[in-house]
């Protein structure tokens, strides 16, 4: 029997405050449970009603009509009463903020202190030890300061009794077990308390902070104002998923509302993550964080780590069984905001009703397949995009199941005469929402146990996925890959294994694509030599692939792939064919990056990624059906990059980079091995108050302790109002005299700098003849990408002069602040400033397909105005040449950066 799992949960949560809650507090009340009525309630579209009302109306119009106009007379007084009622509240939030907002000098200090302790990551004892060691600095004990910002905060954590192995928390159908269903561990102690708790933080009082904050408000109307482009790909709100959200009404339960998805310039969209984070190096441990992303925020500052919501760590030491139910307190409250609540709007001072839709659901495989409710990437149905079947290395013992298209060699295919012996990478099984829905009720609601199991080895999927009550989700197409892990932590180390005879035993077959060690050696002595020439704006330093992969990152081996790797792997296989297949893959990567990806492109992506895997299966594979462990899902999930971000956005709006990043601020705040999950309990519960504070408050400046960032501060050092995008940095040289060779070139009063920057967040770059590298470690950060106008008529002199723009690569040598008096000779009517650059040209012999510039040696030296310099570049020595590094030019793409 088909069942809506909305009408009909199998998981009904019912979420349990704690007790320090104050219901009365409307940032404090966060849901009451799935299913019940949020606390203002629009009316619903009846289609059938109001055909039958306007029938009636067009056959009769006589009393009825005396009636009707009645309805309409008593509803616009209602409407009179509850504008009025707006208004009246509107005024009272306004004074109220406003009144909020006038925080003491006390206030200010306890919150000072505190927000010290959590950025700092002080213990409790060393935060208690300043306050003897420092009494002129005059902190209340960190009991008193963690009270009043409680109080600031306005909302307080609730919590909810958990498996003692995290297998689930007692809520919902578990609410009332005294033991656990998996472990049979018990609930309580001998003293009747929890074992362990699990601490929610609620999402509602939050977001309404948003509103109460004016630069923040605006900041979010990029949503709004964001114009899509049905030809382009530039974000979330371009993706298919998003586009069909817009035109479709919000359906609860079957009941379909007034209003539609994102019909307001207010609501927000929202994206949840999460990942296994191991607190302790030997990873026996693991927690799982719960990430939100307010999506109304523009890219450059969407996934900064002030504006990530978390809403609690999921605590070890083991992986939860039933994701589900932690999960419950928080899809309560995305029900609750489908519906709406009310809020105050700071900058247009009024109430309105607020909205908030999670568009979508990302993180690595393992963690996909709790939310999923699926078998896992092991299974025999493994994809969770597709009902792709797995196979088995034929005799192994384990029970990991492999997918590569062609298995028509594998003994166990050519035995069934209906299995598909051959997939086509263009027209895979593609599984839809309404498929997906249909198996979990199939699977929820089998008979038996024995049918159950069955049906969710068939198909992949094992139940009803709580999150599926949200009409907002789309089963799978709003889970799509996390190229992170998915390119950076799977398929490129794999593919290095690979080459170095190292990834599962697999030997060449009937290919030469081992590298030779002392080979792979050089390649990662060079990739750790080219640290001294890359400026350290382009990321960490590089490490030697061949000798310490602990160190290697996905960032490092997403730049390695793009930068480093079509370098120094250029002629060192023994047959070509399996460079340039690295090399295809990495152009397919790069238009993945992109800023911006047309139609065109998602289709060359399609297309592309279709035929690298095609050629990885004959290269690496080679259709042996021993060698099936070289066709891991994670390969085959290359297939659907193209459709997830046609119906997602942008692969870099849903990687995991962001979780990664906030992961590593996470581990620092673990004090106590005993009880670490304490440890992060605290820290998340401390910077979500502190947060809300800073937001509701607008005390983000005030309560900074980090340094001003690079792009926001005022930079000492030399402006002219002819350079405004131009600062000139210390060393300075006054009264300085040039080279010979220059005497020709520029002659006046002059001073030589050190440093320029520009001042909308570009790169320092060094003049290195001033700026010297004393340290063994220290990176070049001279050497720039310059563009000229060039005469391509210059030797024709019957020919008028025709400028066209080149660019050139060269070494910044001298920075040159000219004074130029005023000077009838010159026809200059006044004084004026120059700021110039010597730059020694490199001499560039050849480039390649992704266009990199290879040179050997330097040539003449140019004397440029510094407008005409555009950005900072890196080089990288493969044997006798030097490669230029400039991810700027066609390489461009975003990254993750630390704010």
């Amino acid at each position: 029997m088909s069942v809506d799992p909305v009408l009909d949960p199998p998981f009904v949560p019912e979420p349990m405050l704690a007790d320090e809650n104050q219901p009365g507090d409307p940032e404090c009340e966060f849901g009451r449970g799935i299913g019940l009525q949020a606390r203002w309630q629009p009316p619903r579209v009846d289609a059938d009603s109001e055909e039958e009302t306007c029938s009636e109306n067009d056959s009769d119009s006589g009393s009825e009509g005396e009636e009707e106009g009645d309805a309409n007379s008593s509803a616009s007084e209602d409407d009179d009463f509850a504008s009025m009622e707006d208004e009246i509240e509107a005024q009272w939030e306004k004074e109220w903020t406003e009144l909020a907002n006038d925080l003491s000098d006390e206030d200010l200090r306890y919150l000072r202190a505190f927000s010290f302790k959590v950025d700092e990551n002080l213990a409790d004892k060393t935060f208690e030890r300043m306050r003897h060691f420092f009494p002129e600095l005059n902190f209340e004990s960190l009991k008193t300061t963690k009270s009043r910002v409680e109080f600031l905060a306005a909302f307080r954590p609730a919590l909810y009794d958990c498996c003692v192995n995290s297998c689930l928390c007692y809520l919902g159908s578990h609410k009332d077990e005294r033991a656990c269903h998996y472990c049979k561990e018990p609930r309580f102690n001998a003293d009747g308390r929890p074992r362990k708790r699990y601490l929610y933080i609620p999402l509602i009082p939050r977001l309404l902070g948003y509103y109460k904050n004016i630069p923040l408000i605006k900041k979010m109307s990029y949503r709004h104002n964001f114009q899509h482009d049905p030809n382009i790909t530039k974000d979330v709100f371009d993706s298919s998923n998003y586009q069909k959200l817009r035109a479709t009404h919000v359906s609860i339960g079957g009941e379909k509302h007034r209003h539609q998805f994102f019909d307001s310039k207010r609501d927000i969209a929202l994206g949840l993550s999460t990942d296994g984070f191991a607190p302790f190096k030997k990873r026996k441990q693991t927690c799982w964080p719960l990430l939100l992303f307010n999506y109304n925020l523009p890219p450059e500052i969407r996934f900064w780590i002030e504006y990530i919501i978390c809403i609690g760590v999921i605590p070890g030491p083991k992986k939860p069984k039933d994701f589900d139910s932690f999960l419950a307190p928080l899809v309560d409250e995305l029900l609750e905001l489908l519906t709406g609540v009310r809020a105050y709007d700071a900058l247009a001072e009024e109430m309105f009703m607020f909205r908030a839709y999670l568009i979508l659901v990302f993180g690595d495989m393992p963690a996909m397949s709790m939310v999923m409710r699926m078998k896992g990437h092991n299974g025999i149905c493994p994809c969770r995009m597709c009902l792709i079947k797995g196979v088995r290395i034929p005799g192994a013992r384990g029970n990991t199941h492999y997918v590569p298209l062609d298995r028509s060699q594998h003994p166990d295919v050519q035995d069934d005469p209906l299995a598909i012996q051959v997939y086509d990478p263009a027209s895979l099984p593609l599984r839809s929402h309404e498929q997906f829905m249909e198996h979990a009720r199939q699977v929820q609601f089998a008979p038996t146990a024995v049918e159950e199991e069955r049906l969710a080895k068939s198909t992949g999927v094992k139940g009803i996925p709580l999150l599926s009550h949200l009409p907002s989700l789309f089963f799978p197409k709003s889970c799509p890959h996390d190229f992170m892990h998915m390119m950076f932590e799977n398929n490129l180390p794999n593919l290095i294994l690979l080459w170095t005879g190292k990834f599962k035993g697999l030997d060449e077959g009937t290919g030469d694509y081992h590298l030779a060690t002392h080979v792979w050696e050089a390649i990662g002595e060079a990739t750790a030599a080219s640290g001294a020439t890359i400026p350290s704006a382009y990321g960490a330093r590089p490490q030697d692939v061949a000798q310490d992969k602990t160190h290697c990152t996905a960032d490092s081996w997403s730049f390695w792939a793009s930068y480093l790797g079509p370098v120094l792997l250029r002629g060192r296989f023994s047959s070509r064919k399996y460079y340039t297949h690295f090399i295809e893959l990495v152009k397919l990567i790069n238009l993945c990056l992109q800023f911006e990806i047309t139609k065109e492109e998602i289709e060359d992506i399609r297309v592309g990624f279709q035929d690298w895997v095609q050629e990885y299966e004959r290269l690496y594979y080679q259709l042996a059906p021993e060698r099936l462990s070289a066709c891991p899902v994670t390969v085959h999930a290359l297939l659907h990059i193209a459709d997830s971000i046609e119906e997602c956005g942008p692969v870099w709006a849903y990687w995991a980079f962001p979780m990664e990043r906030f992961c590593g601020i996470l581990q620092p705040c673990i004090k106590s091995r005993r009880f670490p999950f304490a440890n992060l309990d605290n820290h998340v519960k401390a910077v979500a108050q502190l947060s809300h504070i800073k937001t509701r408050y607008n005390l983000h400046d005030k309560l900074s302790t980090k340094r001003v960032r690079d792009g926001d501060e005022v930079l000492e050092g030399f402006s002219v109002p002819t350079y405004p995008a131009t600062v000139l940095l210390h060393p300075r040289k006054k009264n300085a005299t040039l080279d010979r060779s220059l005497k020709d070139k520029v002659v006046a009063n002059i001073e030589l700098w050190g440093r320029i920057r520009h001042t909308d967040g570009g790169d320092t770059i060094n003049a290195s003849s001033l700026v010297k590298r004393p340290q063994e470690d220290s990176r070049d950060a001279s050497y720039v990408r310059y563009e000229l106008l060039v005469d391509q008529n210059a030797r024709r002199r019957n020919l008028p002069p025709n400028f066209i723009p080149k660019t050139f690569y060269g070494q910044l040598q001298h920075l040159i602040l000219v004074q130029m008096p005023a000077t009838e000779e010159l026809g200059l009517t006044e004084s004026q400033t120059l700021i110039l650059g010597s730059i020694r040209t490199c001499t560039i012999e050849a480039q390649n397909d992704l266009d990199m510039h290879y040179y050997k040696d330097h040539g003449r030296t140019e004397v440029v105005d510094v407008s005409t310099i555009q950005c900072l570049v890196g080089r990288v020595k493969d044997r006798s040449f030097w490669v230029i590094i400039d991810r700027s030019g066609k390489l461009a793409r975003p990254e993750f950066r630390v704010e």
